[in-house]
């Protein structure tokens, strides 16, 4: 639902989410006063019921929040485990092919090359702008057509070979799991509910009877770290699209540490 912010510089984002949460918190305070002092009374009116109601609703949405918060950072580490550990089993079926005979050596070791430029020039790309990314299959594709097509001579290459074959199949897997979590994210009705909740506390925010300028000062700050927490779920929300997220730094690593070592 907050894809849009994606976009945007993360400082950015930050103003624009808590911001709209204080304008519309301080808003609904400036222009409610009269009719709350009307049916309320003035102050202190009928502030104990209203923080009866505040306290409750708040504890059970700021308890959403905090779960919901967990979760989605929760989900944004395992995300970027799952990129360390693809790259890791890369890295590792790199060097075991290096141990093929020529010219199944450079061939096999180019097609694991050609996967990482792509993850790197095209794959992370395609998931920053969230989109999907095109190549990777037909890639890992080629190199199996090529490490199938091997066979081995001798006992050693034997060993090498279905050693290779299994660190391939790790690799794989570690792959379709980073895809999978790549397509994750929090369900739009569940958003609904986030905002329909924020929405419900601030308008029992405007509700007490209040000094104007205290009551702004008071409902302002509360907004504005209502609005910081929504703008944090928001941000860890889609973990390869946020720049504070996924990085592919262990695919850079990987490839100057190990593909372009002599």
């Amino acid at each position: 639902m907050f894809t849009w912010i994606y976009g945007l510089p993360v400082w950015l984002d930050f103003i624009i989410i808590a911001g709209i949460a204080v304008l519309i918190t301080c808003a609904g305070i400036w222009f409610a006063h009269p009719l709350v002092v009307e049916i309320f009374g003035p102050e202190p009116g009928k502030n104990d019921t209203v923080t009866m109601v505040l306290t409750v609703g708040g504890v059970f949405y700021g308890l959403l929040l905090g779960l919901i918060a967990a979760a989605a950072y929760e989900n944004a580490d395992v995300a970027q485990g799952l990129v360390a550990d693809e790259a890791a089993a890369i890295g590792t079926l790199y060097r075991e092919v290096s141990a093929y005979p020529e010219p199944e050596r450079t061939l096999l070791q180019q097609d694991l090359r050609d996967y990482t430029d792509n993850m790197l020039d095209e794959a992370f790309p395609a998931l920053r702008r969230g989109a999907e990314p095109v190549g990777g299959t037909a890639l890992v594709t080629r190199f199996q057509g090529h490490l199938l097509a091997f066979q081995p001579d001798t006992a050693s290459e034997q060993i090498v070979h279905a050693a290779t074959i299994d660190q391939f199949a790790r690799f794989d897997q570690e792959r379709r799991h980073r895809i999978n979590a790549a397509a994750g994210g929090i369900p739009d009705v569940l958003w609904m509910i986030i905002l329909l909740g924020g929405l419900i506390n601030m308008v029992l925010l405007c509700l007490f009877s209040l000094n104007r300028a205290a009551h702004l000062l008071l409902g302002g700050l509360f907004a504005f770290f209502l609005g910081a927490m929504i703008f944090l779920i928001a941000i860890l929300d889609h973990p390869f699209r946020s720049d504070l997220n996924v990085s592919p730094e262990p695919f850079e690593s990987m490839y100057v540490n190990v593909m372009s070592a002599p």
